[in-house]
């Protein structure tokens, strides 16, 4: 049975196992632990109270947050950890006040402690290697919560001594060593001063980066990296949300064409950029890396 929230949420994040925190007006909070959805057995009064904790949350953060802006993305620092907020306006798009938090993962995991957690199979983490080794460009597929950041960030955990630039809306990847962090800034509250992805794709080549890696494709920054790519950049590597490596092709090639790119000039870029496809998800409850396939065999 649930209970008014007397405490505060973030106190959630105490269990190093917990990590995101999911609020909906007064109903419940969900927790995600160790990649599964429970309930917490806690849960706000009113959708008041949690509209006042969303304004708390991003009280220092200079994010405006009313009816004519009634979304919010954040990142706040708490003695838990760094956590990316994401909030909802109660009344606008949505019935209740949302709330979504996740901490960014202070651990920094390797392959080989994916493989040893059933991430992988001893063969799959062979040709992560290899990839790594040949600087081989590759992009990671699937969907929310399935490993691919976790995969990424893995990936590159395994580089040494490289320039490696990652571009994120949020600090996500979080890096060590001489990696370089670039992120997108919004707009001000007069519409004015937005930095995004394909902006600091740009910027990045210009410093000398070994490696560049973005956190997640979706816009025109995949067509300014394929042209990098396509111009000797080696080693790069990316995340795209797609349903299954059969259906890869056609994502990037919407995202190409909603950057302006024509059909046929963008299978020549996919195929002569894109090396490998790593495709994650779900099974039975368990992160999983499902399969690599050369990027090439999906066009035969």
């Amino acid at each position: 049975m649930s209970h008014p929230c007397s405490v505060n949420p973030l106190e959630l994040f105490k269990d190093p196992n917990v990590s995101d925190i999911f609020i909906d007006g007064d109903r419940e909070i969900l927790i995600e632990v160790n990649g599964e959805l429970v309930g917490s057995g806690i849960k706000f009064e009113s959708d008041a109270q949690t509209h006042s904790f969303a304004k708390e949350l991003l009280l220092n953060t200079n994010v405006r947050f009313d009816l004519n802006m009634p979304f919010a993305d954040a990142n706040i620092k708490t003695e838990n950890g760094k956590l990316r907020v994401h909030c909802v306006h109660g009344g606008e798009c949505s019935e209740n006040t949302l709330i979504s938090i996740r901490r960014h993962p202070t651990n920094q995991l390797s392959i080989h402690d994916l493989h040893q957690r059933g991430f992988m199979n001893a063969e799959q983490l062979s040709a992560l290697q290899e990839i790594i080794r040949g600087k081989r460009n590759f992009v990671i597929i699937g969907a929310t919560g399935t490993g691919k950041t976790t995969l990424l960030r893995a990936m590159l955990s395994e580089v040494q001594n490289e320039r490696i630039i990652t571009i994120e809306d949020s600090a996500e990847l979080n890096l060590q060593g001489s990696a370089i962090s670039l992120f997108t800034r919004a707009r001000n509250q007069e519409g004015l001063g937005e930095i995004g992805l394909g902006e600091l794709v740009r910027q990045s080549l210009r410093m000398r980066p070994d490696r560049i890696v973005i956190g997640e494709a979706r816009g025109d920054e995949l067509k300014v990296l394929l042209n990098a790519l396509n111009t000797g950049h080696q080693g790069a590597g990316f995340t795209l949300h797609a349903n299954g490596i059969r259906d890869v092709i056609t994502r990037l090639k919407a995202i190409l064409a909603s950057a302006g790119l024509e059909m046929k000039l963008s299978d020549q870029m996919i195929q002569s950029s894109i090396d490998f496809v790593l495709e994650v998800s779900k099974v039975d409850g368990a992160r999983k890396l499902l399969g690599i396939r050369a990027m090439g065999d999906l066009y035969e």
